[in-house]
């Protein structure tokens, strides 16, 4: 069968062409897949993974690091104290259905289900850990009268240098293609079916996690990388004759458009004309 027997135009892209984007995309942009504070990334000895990033990042000044606020130690405020630390994506790799590029843990299946892609990452995180005598130089502020003072200034956080302690950990997601109607606007994007970080114990620790993580990915899949529906609408006239329109096929005929199947990322289009 023809892949335009239920179409007028066929697009398609494999796996491993997404994951050539991806690479390029981390490495033009690594400030979109490393975080940090200020001191963690401004000193590489304090990085967990050295990115590797084009020279253009550097030639042109643009950043590494996403920068963050210090890690607020709790129940300390006087004054407050915030630890450096930072999280790096190391890596990221997108197998698309049936599975050819890598295994799945078990509690997300020994197999992709159909119209599925799998999502596997290495996040690699550390978080400054200050000794004791540095702990004990960090002055006590005083208490303050707050009637004494109309609005008493709370005292300015003090970031804490320390010994990078860095830690990775091994990600796999299973996700779906789905359109969904986002400000208004319908859009292509990945649902997160499922996520599992391989050997982290307890496994409330490890729950606690993927949860998180889980939120992660899909809000950043829903706010960085859901693609407008009418980027695919296309309307160009021809020779006078008449205007072009392309549009996505609708469901029927086509079952799943996109598509996830034989390793690649499929799209049916449906062209009509108008005088």
């Amino acid at each position: 069968m023809a892949f335009t027997d239920s179409c007028d135009l066929f697009a398609s892209v494999h796996e491993d062409g997404l994951n050539r984007i991806a690479d390029h995309i981390m490495r033009q942009r690594p400030s979109w897949f490393h975080f940090a504070t200020p001191d963690v990334a401004a000193n590489r000895e304090l990085w967990c993974q050295v990115p590797a990033f084009t020279s253009d990042v550097e030639r042109f000044g643009n950043p590494v690091f996403t920068l963050l606020p210090y890690l607020p130690v709790i129940g300390v405020d006087a004054p407050p104290v915030g630890l450096g630390f930072c999280v790096q994506m190391a890596r990221a790799q997108v197998d698309l259905h049936p599975s050819s590029l890598f295994g799945l843990p078990d509690e997300l299946g020994s197999k992709l289900r159909d119209q599925r892609l799998a999502i596997a990452l290495r996040v690699c995180g550390g978080i400054r850990c200050p000794d004791p005598e540095t702990l004990d130089r960090i002055p006590v502020t005083p208490p303050r009268d707050p009637r004494r003072e109309r609005r008493p200034e709370p005292p300015r956080q003090v970031p804490v240098p320390g010994r990078m302690t860095c830690f990775c950990l091994d990600v796999f997601a299973v996700a779906r293609v789905a359109r969904e109607t986002i400000n208004g606007v319908e859009r292509v994007v990945a649902k997160i079916d499922g996520v599992e970080i391989v050997d982290v114990e307890p496994k409330g620790l490890e729950a606690a996690m993927e949860c998180y993580i889980r939120t992660a990915i899909t809000l950043y899949l829903r706010q960085k990388l859901a693609i407008p529906l009418r980027t695919f609408f296309v309307d160009f006239p021809l020779f006078g004759m008449g205007t072009v329109s392309l549009a996505p096929t609708p469901n029927p005929p086509v079952p799943h458009n996109p598509a996830v199947e034989e390793d690649q990322l499929k799209v049916f289009v449906t062209m009509t004309m108008t005088p």
